[in-house]
């Protein structure tokens, strides 16, 4: 029985490969990046990829310059002739490197990552500086210094004489 299912769901997969041939210039085979969910709170930012089918030891975690890349290879996993003759081959396989422009304001030495059930955690802890605050509103003006800090400046006093 034959089938002849359409190879690509997406045009763009379509174009690269017809001008890659399926290959990176390195000669590996091409793998789609992972799909990718990056969620921000108050306290950190999350990059979340599904990565089914990689292995912990095939995935590679970097910082640089505030860009946070996450590199994997999938292995291809079959061989013609040995476990049969191939109708159909959609699975992808081959490296992906996916790059994260991160905030100035993070704790880069602090970045976690956990990998489970092919899902990718990567948890970059915000500094102390780019954490919100709360500021509370007092009477009176509030005038900044020179060195940066706040004088406060109630009813008929002068800004100076503060």
């Amino acid at each position: 029985m034959a089938m002849y299912p359409t190879r690509y769901a997406d045009p763009f997969d379509r174009l690269v490969d017809s001008v890659l041939g399926g290959r990176a210039a390195n000669g590996n085979s091409l793998m789609r990046a992972p799909e990718t969910d990056v969620v921000e709170t108050e306290r950190e930012i999350r990059v979340v990829t599904e990565m089914p089918g990689l292995k912990r030891e095939n995935i590679e975690i970097d910082v640089e310059n505030n860009v946070l890349t996450i590199r994997g290879e999938k292995r291809a996993e079959r061989t013609e002739g040995e476990q049969g003759k191939w109708h159909l081959a959609e699975r992808r396989w081959g490296t992906f490197a996916r790059s994260f422009v991160l905030p100035r304001d993070v704790d880069a030495e602090n970045i976690q990552a956990s990998f489970d059930d092919g899902v990718l955690t990567v948890t970059v802890p915000k500094s102390e500086k780019a954490r919100r605050r709360r500021i509370e509103v007092g009477a009176g003006t509030s005038v900044m210094n020179g060195d940066g800090t706040h004088a406060h400046v109630g009813a008929g006093t002068d800004a100076g004489n503060g």
